[in-house]
């Protein structure tokens, strides 16, 4: 099944052509550029989401939920090929990845990891030293998850699916569980990862699991631990690298694996160990709200639209946000077109959850939560007027973004309770009977993203 999306999708593109742009505001032209990358990876998980989505039934959970941990990395996907023009003006900096130009070194790129991969498989039948073996299973997982990054952006570019790699991740996860020498102490695994990482200017993010978005606390642990043994920086907005981590609970304890990444998403370096549960004795490692993500997620996969939306965190972005008591926070909204948004909000704590229609400017009645994008925005990042300060309850939060072309006249009714305007019911059921308001009109396009983060005490 999975073969067949893959293939229909590509249709389109192999006949036309693709262009993907990227928009990037900043006070430097490096900044600029760095920014535009970004939001050039960030389109182009869209258009996965949407050239997928057009091939896959409502009712297949299945791949719907591959698709999502697909666009999972959407802040990760390798740019190679862009040609980037500056406005001295305006600061802004437009990145553009086109097939015509950007396919070929693409599909040379796939081609020299199948040649990589190939050789180091060649190695590993012919080495029975067991450290050399797990360093050998440790460059091949690397090389396998950088083949499916660059191979997602070829694909939409119009890549013609011909060959791929005969050994898959969890194969190489497995093998390397085998041998891994089990790890004591979250310290000494940060230690170990830490050694790998050499680079300055890296933002470190907690370990993920699946394709939750929840920072959990044996996550925040680890990555505070992994942070203080790097030459780290406090936010990705200043930084030259990035440290993204995943784990996958084993039988005997946590497969963790982390991989740095350069400001156009180039994998540079990976390093893996297998965690021994008493290293971790005590925190939570399971994300608690898995069914409220999964929800949020299908939702949007089945939404289409030449309407795109970002909502994100000043400094921050949307990526495994992880907030302490006492910071100040401010919106980023982005749009491809005029558009009118409000944002629902969902609290998550483990001991109160609720959702509410979020007050984004000052007004009477139905104008506190609407806002409006025109034309002179359309593209730029807009720092909304609503900031918030980062305080108790702590724990998982969500803000769901819902955007459309015409003015919203359905908006969710609700009512104020503790400074909240909330909304009846629990915040599953309030994110699909939300999606249920939105009837289609003439004319119209929707679009819908969410921002997930987790607030936690210093």
């Amino acid at each position: 099944m999975r073969k067949f999306i893959i293939l229909a999708c590509l249709g389109f593109a192999t006949l036309f052509g693709v262009t993907i742009e990227g928009y990037g505001y900043g006070d430097t032209q490096e900044e600029s550029k760095k920014l535009s990358l970004d939001d050039l990876s960030s389109n182009i998980s869209v258009h996965v989401k949407s050239d997928y989505n057009s091939f896959v039934s409502a009712d297949e959970k299945e791949v719907q939920k591959k698709i999502a941990s697909l666009v999972s990395i959407k802040s990760e996907l390798p740019i190679i090929g862009a040609n980037f023009s500056y406005d001295e003006d305006t600061k802004s900096m437009v990145a553009n990845l086109s097939s015509t130009h950007a396919l070929k070194l693409y599909e040379q790129k796939l081609a020299d990891f199948r040649e990589e991969i190939g050789a180091l498989q060649a190695k590993i039948d012919t080495t029975n030293d067991s450290d050399t073996l797990y360093g050998f299973y440790e460059l091949l997982l690397l090389l396998l998850q950088a083949y499916e990054k660059h191979e997602v952006v070829a694909l939409i570019l119009g890549y013609e699916r011909k060959e791929t790699p005969q050994i898959a991740q969890t194969q190489v996860q497995a093998k390397m569980m085998e041998l891994s020498k089990n790890i004591t102490s979250i310290d000494l695994a940060a230690k170990l990862l830490a050694k790998k990482f050499p680079q300055q200017d890296i933002y470190v993010y907690p370990p993920s699991i699946r394709t939750s978005s929840e920072t959990t606390p044996f996550a925040r642990v680890f990555r505070d631990a992994l942070h203080a043994k790097v030459a780290a920086v406090h936010t990705p907005a200043q930084s030259k690298h990035k440290l993204l981590g995943t784990y996958e609970p084993a039988k005997n304890g946590i497969f963790l694996t982390y991989t740095l990444l350069d400001v156009q998403n180039t994998t540079l370096a990976s390093a893996s160990l297998l965690l021994e549960k008493s290293a971790y004795s005590g925190l939570e490692i399971e994300p608690k709200n898995l069914s409220f993500d999964e929800e949020v997620e299908l939702g949007k996969n089945k939404l289409t639209s030449d309407l795109r939306v970002d909502l994100s965190i000043k400094n921050f972005g949307s990526k495994n946000v992880l907030l302490r008591e006492g910071q100040d926070v401010e919106l980023v909204v982005k749009a491809n077109r005029q558009a009118y948004f409000y944002i629902v909000g969902h609290t998550l704590h483990e001991d109160e959850k609720f959702s509410y229609l979020v007050e984004i400017q000052d007004g009477v009645g139905d104008e506190r939560f609407i806002y409006t994008i025109g034309a002179a925005d359309v593209n730029k990042p807009l720092l909304l007027p609503l900031e918030f300060s980062v305080s108790e309850p702590f724990g998982y939060e969500s803000l769901q973004l819902f955007a459309s072309t015409t003015i919203p006249n359905d908006l969710p009714r609700c009512r104020m309770k503790d400074g909240y305007c909330v909304l009846d019911g629990n915040p599953q059921d309030v994110v699909v009977k939300t999606r249920a308001l939105k009837a289609k009109k003439a004319k119209e396009l929707k679009a819908e993203t969410t921002l997930h983060f987790t607030t936690v005490n210093k």
